[in-house]
């Protein structure tokens, strides 16, 4: 159960040092394709918020974290932070219409106690290194800066465009006078909650951006490369190298008449099923083995072998979850699905989107990363003479630089 104190746990029996952190979780994340926000869609095995929070929650002089989420991901915020002790994970808090008001609504949360410094983080930026948290951390609580930042140069040519469409002036910026800013950004609390309540309602760029409207110097420190802010789901391939698996299984239809069939999670009435140990989801079998064959982790049998009677009847979402597991020790995530079953009935095209459905939310991924795609052979072969059904999948995972 995650933990809904009002007074964080500081249980390390290290000093008081007044260091908070608000991760701002709120937006829709419309932009990357998902059936849920971004920040509850697995990568590589865990989910951006809670790569976020355990990050912060690395930091021994961190007294305490709040996570600023969309009200109607409520439960899903419990799913996937469930499992995580640490007294300093306060109760989260509801965000609003911008990001701005969002995270005014974490400061507010914590101001009652007292914090000194805070650290503003966006779960997108996932893959930040403890090296860049240290770093901003290190500037604000110890040598003294208001604010901080982390910073890399760009390697690409910039340019500027400034007015409107009847007078658009164009200029070529120095690399060297630009920097690409990320978070987590540190502040002294007392400044950056002046500065968020006094232009509240304004459009800024950051929290940085803030201090700038006043003259606040913000310090930079040395971000890192691999810091990325995920938006699409194509982000994510940026800090992974990539892998494919192939997969293939086959099953007869049943002449017992209780067998229902399921294909990719979905169950087809008035049809004939497939005949197997447990509920023969051809497609999901093949899926599994190609999942597996991209991890190198041997084949569906190791894993779930025929004899074994915890299998009989279960239903291959169960497998599912099994490669949920694995991807997320190999610190690996999915990222795309194409599967081809071969058949002359049920028409696969009729069922393909809820399929997409159900595998895009078993698997915790955007369901664009799912394709499924129905074959005849044109009477040919046992799949024509109507004798079963198989299934062939194609699986591609990016495994995390660490």
């Amino acid at each position: 159960m995650l933990s809904t104190s009002k007074s964080p746990n500081t249980k390390r029996g290290k000093a008081d040092c007044g260091l908070w952190a608000v991760i701002a979780a709120a937006g829709a994340g419309r932009r990357y394709g998902s059936h849920a926000p971004k920040q509850f869609c697995e990568i590589g095995g865990a989910t951006p918020i809670r790569r976020a929070v355990e990050l912060v929650l690395q930091l021994e002089e961190l007294d305490g974290v709040v996570c600023v989420i969309p009200l109607e991901s409520t439960g899903r915020y419990e799913t996937v932070l469930a499992g995580i002790s640490d007294g300093r994970l306060i109760a989260p808090v509801f965000g609003g219409h911008t990001r701005s008001v969002s995270v005014l609504n974490g400061l507010q949360a914590i101001e009652q106690y007292n914090p000194r410094f805070v650290l503003i983080h966006d779960a997108a930026r996932c893959f930040c290194s403890k090296d860049v948290l240290d770093a901003v951390v290190n500037a604000v609580t110890k040598d003294g800066a208001r604010a901080v930042v982390p910073a890399i140069r760009p390697v690409d040519a910039v340019r500027m465009y400034l007015g409107d469409s009847a007078g658009i002036q164009r200029c070529s910026v120095p690399k060297e006078n630009v920097r690409l800013v990320q978070t987590p950004q540190g502040f002294c609390f007392k400044t950056i909650y002046e500065l968020y309540k006094k232009h509240s309602g304004l459009t800024f760029e950051d929290d940085a951006s803030l201090c700038d409207m006043d003259g606040v110097e913000v310090t930079i420190v040395d971000g890192d490369p691999g810091n990325i802010k995920i938006t699409y789901s194509a982000d994510t391939t940026k800090a992974s190298s990539f892998r494919t698996g192939f997969g293939y299984d086959v099953h007869k239809f049943s002449m017992n008449p209780s067998r229902v069939l399921r294909l990719m999670g979905e169950i087809i009435p008035e049809h004939a099923g497939l005949d197997g140990i447990s509920d023969a989801d051809v497609g999901i079998h093949s899926l599994v083995d190609a999942i597996l064959g991209a991890l190198g982790a041997g084949s569906i049998g190791e894993h779930f072998p025929e004899d074994d009677v915890r299998f009989e009847g279960a239903e291959s979402a169960l497998f599912l979850e099994h490669c949920k597991e694995l991807l997320k020790q190999a610190d690996a995530y999915i990222v795309n699905i194409d599967t081809t079953i071969v058949c002359e009935t049920p028409k696969i095209a009729v069922h393909s989107h809820r399929m997409r459905e159900n595998i895009a939310i078993s698997l915790g991924i955007a369901e664009s990363s799912v394709n499924i795609k129905g074959k005849t052979t044109e009477g040919l072969g046992f799949e024509g003479r109507g004798e079963g059904i198989s299934a062939y999948t194609t699986v591609m995972i990016g495994m995390i630089h660490k």
